[in-house]
């Protein structure tokens, strides 16, 4: 039995949204992670990594000096990457950007318990995707589909003629 070609569609993304999830979830399990992909969102660490690029994270407990990881500063607020320029002495780290002139506030206290993990692996510009969709698509969703009803209405009138 043959899907028709909107409910194909539907399955096709339903599908891909799970794919999607099942891997993110399995390389969190292998990695040690709760979040082992992310992808760059600034240019805080050039040269080593540009936004845009997909970063793969290891967890471990501890870290050292140079290591870039990734942490949350606080729940509600999106991950930083940064490197790992000072261990304070009750096991907290201190992180700066490559390309930024001085620490932020946040930056000289940041406990084990938020950080994500460790950068392994950089893939250059795979995650403009991510960042089109939340920083284009997302914010002008109503105006895409407007656009999108329009010139699905404007293809079938013209074929019906």
């Amino acid at each position: 039995m043959k899907l028709k070609e909107p409910y194909s569609t539907i399955a096709y993304v339903i599908l891909g949204v799970l794919l999607a999830v099942g891997i993110n979830a399995g390389l969190g399990a292998l990695l040690g992670t709760d979040l082992p992909i992310v992808a760059v969102e600034s240019d805080s660490m050039k040269p080593t990594f540009a936004k845009g690029d997909i970063l793969i994270l290891q967890g471990k407990p501890n870290y050292t000096l140079t290591d870039i990881i990734v942490f949350s500063p606080s729940p509600d607020t999106t991950p930083v990457v940064h490197r790992v320029v000072a261990i304070n002495t009750d096991g907290s780290y201190q992180t700066k950007g490559d390309a930024n002139a001085n620490q932020l506030p946040f930056e000289k206290h940041i406990p084990p318990s938020a950080v994500h993990g460790k950068v392994i692996l950089i893939v250059p510009y795979l995650g403009w995707i991510k960042i089109g969709i939340t920083e284009f698509i997302l914010p002008n969703a109503i105006w895409i589909a407007v656009v999108v009803i329009f010139v699905y209405l404007a293809i079938t009138g013209l074929r019906r003629r």
